[in-house]
């Protein structure tokens, strides 16, 4: 249930309210906190919980408890799980300065609790430096749609819960960008008619660190909302999740009839206000291919042709007025129509080509002979992971791979993935590993499709809650801002000639995860991949077994990056 819409019950006021906190006995609640990459379920264990994994143990030897033992050499891995592995309810976190970082708790009473509420405090640090109550922020796990695309809601009025009713939150820390570095301490208190029942403790490490935007071209596609305070704040809310990219879609209107492009230079003025200093993928020209020039001909007719080149000019001419690079999207998964909208799709990109110099082409593909087609007369190829055709003129061909990639810049466009994958993973390690192949961009269906199932956010004109989904894809870039900054040193501390044994640690687990990831998306999305895979040892196993996967994965790189800065000062 939303907790922003429940009332609270009237108890005679401020005094009686007091009075039954402290005759209140202590509440018995099970409060922990879990893995925040899982989705939630009632079945979901503590993250301190998980088992201390060793991938590449020599020997391990176990006494039983009537003494005997047994000896396993060479195993493939240890999993132990370990008694009293840690504090259930301490959220050890660690971030950069600048950065959200989240965790996330299970909060289920044992018995009836009324006037339930959750309230974040001040973060004490070193030297009395504080990180104010106002940027630890709880949000409840609520429906939306199913699985990842359920939203995060504020907390607004109190709520009651029954006994052995389980209910998730989220909490996400922002670090401001002048935190003094080291260890913050503070706590989340959850209390019930007024009287505190149980608490959270939150560690944070505020690491020495500052991230930069990956130079990569990163968001999602985005409709057009109602008023102009509407559109800043969504784009304002795409910056704070490390989007540096748009790809503006629906209901932008083409001046197919008129010269109107006001709306697109309104977007992009907006858009430049936001932050947002790379490439705009615009694709509603796409729907010049679409519907739009209806009753114009085919593609391959003199006055579709002249229509098409009218309006792309037009489009282009507003875009010269703004300091924005604009990259448009001219056609929409010809795949779907069979070999006849390979023919299409050939004929379409050489025309722009010839015709539009001036203009930037992408093209939103879905299909191997697609891509080959459009990709010589095309500036980006952007592309998910392929599909048949109902003709089955692709013979399986997948996309997303190391060989694809590398096929399509030899084409000469620059690939792009559109489609490709939402979350922690398709946003950051994986993405970095397809970029040493030559990828530079990924737009993602979809930021706020009327709120349906593909919405990564829900909207209510400039109201927004974002979806379990959407915050991972943020975690996902911040995985490639500490990659990407650990590069950097790299290649600083190289040129500089210093920092040798750092560097070649800091080269080893660089090469070391990008060795883990497999080049190819299908391995993931359908082969049983994960990452990160159980032999990817990066640091400590006590240690890591005490925070997620892919944060043991991040705290290594953040460690080669402090160190490396150490030893370059």
């Amino acid at each position: 249930m939303m907790r922003n819409t429940r009332h609270a019950a009237i108890f005679g006021g401020a005094a009686a309210t007091a009075l039954l906190a402290a005759l209140a006995p202590a509440a018995n609640v099970e409060l922990f906190v879990t893995d925040y990459n899982e989705d939630p379920t009632r079945e979901q264990r503590a993250l301190v919980d998980r088992p201390v994994r060793y991938p590449a143990a020599a020997e391990v030897t176990v006494r039983t408890a009537d003494g005997k033992t047994a000896t396993f050499r060479n195993p493939e891995k240890v999993l132990v799980y370990r008694t009293g592995a840690g504090d259930r309810r301490t959220a050890r976190i660690f971030a950069a300065r600048g950065e959200y970082e989240p965790f996330s708790f299970l909060l289920r009473p044992k018995e009836s609790l009324q006037e339930v509420f959750i309230t974040p405090g001040t973060l004490t640090g070193p030297g009395g430096a504080t990180i104010p109550a106002g940027n630890v922020v709880v949000t409840s796990v609520e429906g939306f749609h199913d699985a990842g695309r359920r939203i995060l809601m504020r907390l607004g009025r109190k709520w009651n819960m029954g006994a052995h009713s389980t209910e998730f939150f989220w909490c996400t820390v922002k670090v401001p960008a002048d935190a003094r570095p080291g260890m913050y301490r503070g706590k989340v208190t959850v209390t019930a008619r007024g009287g505190p029942v149980a608490a959270l403790h939150v560690e944070l490490d505020v690491l020495p660190i500052r991230l930069a935007d990956p130079p990569f071209s990163i968001g999602f596609n985005y409709s057009r909302p109602k008023d102009s305070a509407a559109l800043a704040v969504h784009l304002a809310d795409m910056r704070e999740h490390g989007m540096t990219c748009v790809g503006p879609l629906y209901d932008f209107p083409l001046p197919v009839h008129d010269d109107d492009t006001a709306a697109l230079g309104a977007f992009l003025r907006a858009y430049r206000k936001a932050g947002f200093g790379g490439v705009c993928y615009f694709a509603t020209p796409m729907n010049l291919q679409l519907s739009a020039l209806a009753g114009y001909g085919s593609v391959s007719s003199k006055r579709w042709q002249q229509k098409f080149i009218e309006v792309m000019r037009k489009l282009h001419a507003e875009t010269q007025k703004h300091d924005v690079p604009v990259v448009m999207s001219i056609g929409d998964e010809l795949t779907n129509k069979g070999v006849e909208g390979v023919k299409i799709a050939e004929q379409l990109a050489r025309f722009a080509w010839e015709e539009l110099p001036e203009v930037a082409t992408a093209s939103d593909m879905n299909g191997y002979r697609e891509v080959t087609a459009m990709a010589p007369y095309l500036n980006v190829a952007a592309f998910n992971n392929g599909w048949d055709g109902i003709d089955h003129h692709n013979e399986g061909r997948h996309l997303i791979n190391r060989a694809f990639i590398e096929q399509v810049r030899k084409a000469g466009a620059i690939p792009w993935f559109v489609n490709g994958g939402v979350g922690r993973f398709p946003f950051g390690f994986f993405f970095w590993k397809m970029a040493k192949y030559g990828v530079r961009g990924k737009v993602e269906w979809y930021y706020n499709l009327r709120n349906e199932r593909g919405s990564v956010v829900r909207t209510d004109g400039a109201k927004l809650w974002p979806t379990l989904d959407y915050e991972r894809c943020r975690e996902g870039i911040d995985d490639l801002k500490y990659l990407c900054t650990l590069e950097a040193l790299l290649a600083k501390a190289k040129e500089a000639g210093r920092a040798t044994a750092e560097r070649r640690a800091a080269e080893a687990l660089l090469t070391k995860i990008a060795d883990s990831i497999t080049d190819d998306w299908t391995a993931y999305r359908t082969g049983g991949e994960r990452f990160p895979a159980d032999g990817l040892d990066v640091m400590d196993p006590e240690k890591a077994a005490g925070m997620g996967d892919f944060d043991a994965v991040r705290r290594a790189l953040a460690d080669r990056i402090v160190s490396l800065q150490n030893a370059m000062k």
